[in-house]
């Protein structure tokens, strides 16, 4: 018995460990080595867990099902993807009105989603993620992004509407009276009053306050200032306000979750803190703690805070915005950054003011300080390389862990590797080291849900590709994070300046740093408190592992006496000090006019030490021999030291230049696009360092690594080879479609399908031809309408000048000529007029009324309804009223009517419209559309009352949508045929189409086909096999047809032309002017076989691809050559081609821009689309 107990409690125990084993914790995955204790050119090719891409994960757009959860992490886990920091949306005031009706935070109420966030149901299913994500050792975590809002009704109305909060006196008032001499004041004051002072006097006026009123007498020599200074209610400095945030937000996942669902958290992110803290804070124990930091009483300088009160101002304002970061520091933000640190995890953010404004939160560099990875965003296509400067110094003054890169929200869905790339080195370079991609969607709702787009994963054409760059990302984003960063110059960051006095320019310090990352010199902004901490050693500051040469003072008019006295030592000790703009005025000594600070400040800085910002690299280098340099000085450089290697991330470096390191050694080339090192051959060394040859192109970066060994020489001079001769790829290539967009899920098309979407006809031009029954007798000719499926000229519409009077035209004198076709479709409206949408971009909403007014006169529409049977009908009508609504020439007085069975005419008059615009592209982070829109819809009497979709429905419409409702035609149906022409896709050798109505005839390049060839495979569905006038190239493909009613014009078409393709043959260019390809995103494959004649005094044939979008893989004679994510798009084949016959082949993946031209987004950018060419063979001596 005593056995079997002991084999239990064995099993038990093994069974425990194996679970725990199954499931390890993320405890410090990401946390670099700062000593370089980690064996780095062996981790190079496949880094260790914590370097991969962190994107943030919108779970908004459809409900969640942790089926379709787990199949995204599976294909996610594939990649170099470690963790995800799940986000929720807000809402837009004037869009959702309903949910903000009653309150929102910041710029509107959250969409919590379904289940909705923080619910018994959202935990429970949060807690099975975290486990399957901990299974793959992929961090969970959460973007605060709205949910952290006050007002939002999440966790922080937790904290702040509770009455210790909501009552508690944290924010300063100040109201402010002129006094003349002999005048008299006689005023209320407010309850909370702290004090009130008389300037320039400096009187204490609370002895004149009887019964909640100042009586006070004006008996100075001059007018006074009367100050009096209050407080309200804000919670910012509450002694227990990041210990609350802790227990109601951070812990809620310790108590939660289960143990197997704790061991997935990590990667928690603070986005756009609403923490309002500047230098009217205020806390009930001010006076006391001010006190006992700073010595004095602050109650009567208070003013000082809101104007010019003497000399004495300046320091009044340094010292109280000390005081107020630290107990900002204590209170709030070290609580939550211990509660990550403690737990070896990675917290990230991207905050207010993002560092170009030093003010915010008071002191944005300490704030900011109090994250394990200082962030911030690099939004759409523009440069954020000064706020991941700032970001970057955060983190090497303050010892964090990582610097956290929001990166590239808004860029579009024609955003390619091409791009991508660029961007991403670009804040390598400036000290970015944790890749969070702003895109990747839970759903994307059919693509009529996006937030800020692209998303970058899975969903876009080139995701096998964009492994590989993700790929590239984790091995860059691990060599940059491990050791210490090296440069030479530290720039004050100017936040005393801007505190003591805030209307300081910040231009004159951006233009300077700016100039000197161009030219190569690295930097770090350093704040006033690293910089009062450092220690001068041999001319250098010395400060968290940092040691500066140089200290540059751009327009700081003031600093902390402390500050300047650590400046004069570095300067005594040997540092170089360099200032531009205004000298130091002001301390915090004793304010201005100090003798001791002017005696100081002008022994630092003699006229040697001033400089112009545009000499300012070129006097540095003349100064210290630079860390690196370019011959032709341009550059950008980041350097690493870990442990015995020294790493240089050089870029922006014309090719075939010279380059100078500060270092020696052995020389390689670590290449992260696969992993592999190489020696790099040095052109001398010398003490000072080592020269280089520079054989990367300008856009691309490169990685340059010492260590401990002995160089290979250059011999010989320059090898560069020299072009000899070219073969041009011309003509024809055999292509052969590659679809990507898996629609199982529906996300790019409603309702969900099992399917590859691949080549469609999604665009019709077409005619009507009258009294005609003989599809034979029909020549093709002009088509004069284009429109796309489902959309239809259900309406004409005619504009009259808002100067003539409708009475006279009305109903019988319209005129003849000037009406034009109005098109819409039932699901969608107006093709690309969607309606409102709310912020960054579509969320599934379509707007009811389908007839927009903004033409600036009088608007009239004309229409036939049809009455299925004879009754009575409901008109059902929403948004702007008709001003006069004919049927049947009969004004309509009444929400119903009479009809017989048949077509009858509608007039709607809409008088005075206002002149309205609408450019789609420029809805992009603003979606509103106000212009005025009105609906006319007639059902039956006992139809069912109409209900609104909502934007997580499973199909995206307008609600008058497979109703009941009465069709509507621009024309009363009669005799005649309805010809339609659309082009195929290369090597269409099957179509597939669903219609609404009959197909009477069909040509293919204008020859009849049998009536039975076309196979009927479902109510309305039908497959035709072209496999009789199959073409490599593309076809027109003619169809006559009696249309259904209510389903003329492109509506005919249900859904797209689906077309199956083999065997198709294409020349090079933008695949979008080819046929059905227009609307195609995902892959084509280009063959072709090139006759070669090699020559042996031929030293490198390079394959050239010309131009090409979006990425591409190559194979010569079978062999994979690689992937290429950006220009030049070139590659050595030397190894690989033959003589005689070789075969090419280019699989070619384009971005989702293609698709997006029929999705009213705007940001579907532009769809240039495969291999653009020219491709030549390149020959080289």
């Amino acid at each position: 018995m005593n056995r079997m107990n002991k084999l239990i409690v064995t099993v038990i125990v093994l069974i425990c460990y194996l679970i725990d084993v199954y499931a390890q914790p993320l405890k410090y995955k990401g946390y670099p080595s700062r000593e370089g204790k980690i064996d780095i050119r062996s981790n190079f090719m496949s880094p260790p867990k914590g370097y991969g891409n962190v994107p943030f994960y919108w779970w908004n757009g459809d409900s969640l099902k942790f089926e379709r959860l787990v199949d995204q992490l599976s294909i996610l886990s594939e990649a170099s993807i470690d963790g995800l920091s799940v986000s929720y949306i807000h809402t837009h005031p004037a869009v959702d009105v309903e949910i903000n009706l009653h309150g929102y935070g910041s710029f509107g109420r959250a969409d919590a989603g379904i289940p909705g966030f923080y619910t018994d149901e959202w935990w429970s299913l949060w807690n099975k993620f975290s486990e399957e994500c901990a299974k793959r050792n992929i961090g969970l975590g959460v973007d605060d992004y709205v949910v952290g809002w006050a007002k939002n009704g999440f966790y922080v109305d937790e904290v702040l509407q509770s009455p210790e909060f909501c009552n508690y006196q944290g924010r300063l008032r100040c109201k402010s009276h002129k006094v003349n001499v002999g005048e008299k004041l006689d005023i209320e004051i407010p309850e909370q009053t702290l004090c009130i002072m008389a300037f320039p006097a400096g009187d204490d006026l609370t002895s004149f306050v009887r019964d909640g009123k100042l009586k006070w007498s004006c008996e100075a020599q001059e007018l006074q200032t009367v100050y009096i200074v209050s407080t309200v209610a804000s919670p910012e400095l509450h002694p227990e306000y990041g210990k609350r945030l802790v227990d109601v937000y951070f812990n809620r996942f310790d108590k939660k979750l289960d143990s197997q669902g704790r061991k997935g958290m990590n990667y928690f992110f603070q986005d756009e803190l609403h923490y309002e803290l500047n230098i009217y804070s205020w806390c009930e124990d001010m006076c006391q703690e001010f006190k006992k930091r700073k010595g004095y009483d602050i109650l009567p300088y208070l003013p000082a805070l809101w104007e010019y009160i003497g000399s004495i101002t300046p320091k009044v304002r340094l010292d109280y915005a000390q005081v107020v970061t630290e107990l900002a520091e204590e209170r709030y933000f070290k609580p939550i950054y211990d509660w990550h640190n403690e737990r070896g995890l990675i917290y990230g953010c991207d905050n207010a003011g993002r560092g170009l404004e030093p003010l915010q939160y008071l002191d944005y560099f300490r704030a900011i300080s109090w994250f394990t990875a200082p962030g911030n965003d690099a939004p759409a296509r523009g440069s954020s390389f000064r706020q991941t400067k700032v970001s970057s110094s955060i983190t090497h003054l303050y010892k964090r862990p990582r610097t956290w890169l929001e990166a590239f929200h808004s860029m579009g869905w024609d955003s390619n590797g091409e791009w991508l790339t660029s961007q991403l080195d670009h804040h390598l370079i400036a000290g970015g080291n944790l890749l969070c991609l702003h895109g990747l969607y839970y759903s994307t709702h059919g693509g009529w849900w996006e937030w800020a787009p692209p998303c970058f994963h899975f969903r876009m054409p080139y995701w096998s590709h964009m492994k590989r760059w993700l790929k590239y990302a984790e091995r860059m984003s691990f060599v940059l994070s491990q050791g210490t960063h090296i440069c030479d110059i530290a720039v004050m960051y100017p936040t005393e300046s801007l505190q003591a006095y805030p209307d300081t320019d910040m231009d004159l310090l951006w233009r300077v740093t700016d100039h000197l990352s161009a030219c190569g010199l690295d930097y770090d902004f350093m704040d006033y408190q690293s910089l009062q901490q450092a220690k001068v050693k041999n001319g250098c500051l010395n400060v968290s592992d940092e040691r500066y040469k140089v200290l540059i003072l751009a327009d700081m008019k003031a600093m902390h006496y402390e500050t300047l006295l650590k400046i004069y030592e570095f300067y005594k000790k040997g540092g170089i000090v360099l200032y531009l703009g205004n000298l130091p005025q002001a301390t915090s000594r004793v304010g201005e006019n100090d003798p001791k600070v002017t005696k100081m400040v002008n022994e630092i800085f003699s006229a040697d030490t001033y400089m112009d910002e545009k000499d300012v690299a070129n006097y540095i280098s003349s100064l210290i021999v630079p860390d690196f340099r370019a011959g032709k000085g341009e550059g950008k450089v980041l350097h690493r030291k870990i442990g015995k290697y020294d790493l240089y991330m050089v870029m922006n470096v014309p090719k075939g230049d010279e380059v100078f390191f500060r270092n020696k050694g052995k020389v390689e080339c670590w290449d992260a696009w696969n992993g592999k090192i190489s020696d790099i051959q040095v052109l001398k060394q010398t003490d000072e360092g080592t020269w280089v040859r520079y054989d990367a192109e300008y856009n691309e970066s490169k990685l340059f690594v010492f260590s401990p060994g002995e160089p290979t020489y250059e011999i010989g001079g320059s090898s560069e080879y020299v072009l000899a001769g070219e073969v041009p790829i011309e003509g024809e290539w055999d292509v052969e479609i590659v679809p990507t967009m898996n629609n199982k899920w529906g996300d790019f098309r409603l309702p969900a399908t099992d399917e590859l979407i691949g080549p469609e006809a999604r665009e019709f031009s077409y005619k009507f031809v009258p009294d005609v029954t003989d599809c034979t007798s029909i020549k093709n000719g002009d088509m004069p309408y284009c429109s796309i499926y489902g959309y239809a000229p259900y309406m004409e519409m005619l504009v009259l000048p808002k100067s003539l009077e409708l009475s006279e035209y009305l109903p019988e004198n319209l005129p003849i000529n000037g009406w034009t076709p109005y098109c819409y479709s039932w699901q969608y409206g107006v093709f690309d007029n969607p309606g409102s949408q709310g912020y960054h971009g579509l969320k599934g909403k379509v707007d009811n009324r389908f007839i927009i007014l903004d033409k600036g006169g009088h608007q009239i529409f004309r229409t036939y309804v049809y009455a299925p049977y004879d009754g009575d009908f409901r008109i059902e009508q929403e948004g702007e009223k008709a001003t006069y609504f004919y049927l049947n020439g009969i004004l309509v007085r009444e929400s119903v009517v009479e009809m017989k069975k048949g077509w009858h005419q509608v007039i709607l008059v809409y008088a005075n419209t206002p002149n309205g615009s609408y450019v789609l592209e420029e809805k992009k982070s603003y979606s509103v559309d106000d212009r005025k829109r009105s609906a006319v819809v007639f059902y039956p009497v006992k139809a069912s009352p109409i209900k609104d979709n909502y934007a997580y429905d499973t199909i995206v419409a307008m609600k008058w949508y497979k109703t009941e409702h009465l069709e509507y035609s621009s024309q009363k149906l009669h005799k005649g045929i309805w010809v339609y022409n659309f082009q195929t896709a290369p090597g269409t050798k099957q179509m597939g189409m669903t219609v609404n109505g009959k197909i009477l005839g069909l040509c293919v390049d204008g020859k009849f086909i049998a009536s039975e060839r076309l196979k009927k495979v479902g109510k309305n569905s039908y497959n035709l096999s072209l496999e009789e006038e199959f073409q490599q190239g593309i076809s027109t493909i003619t169809v006559m047809a009696e249309p259904e009613i209510g389903h003329i014009g492109a509506a005919f078409f249900e859904e797209p032309v689906k077309m199956m393709c083999d065997g198709g043959k294409m020349r090079l260019g933008n695949w979008t002017d080819v046929g059905a390809l227009k609307f195609y995103s995902g892959g084509m494959k280009y063959k072709k076989d090139v006759y070669l004649k090699k020559k042996d005094n031929y030293r490198k044939i390079v394959l050239s691809l010309g131009n090409l979008n979006a990425t591409c893989e190559v194979k010569v004679n079978g062999k994979s050559m690689g992937v290429l994510m950006h220009t030049p798009y070139v590659l050595d084949v030397s190894d690989s081609v033959v003589n005689g016959v070789n075969n090419i082949e280019i699989l070619v993946y384009s971005t989702l821009s293609n698709h997006y031209q029929t999705v009213p987004s705007a940001y579907r950018g532009n769809p240039i689309s495969g291999l653009l060419g020219p491709v030549k063979l390149l020959e080289y001596k």
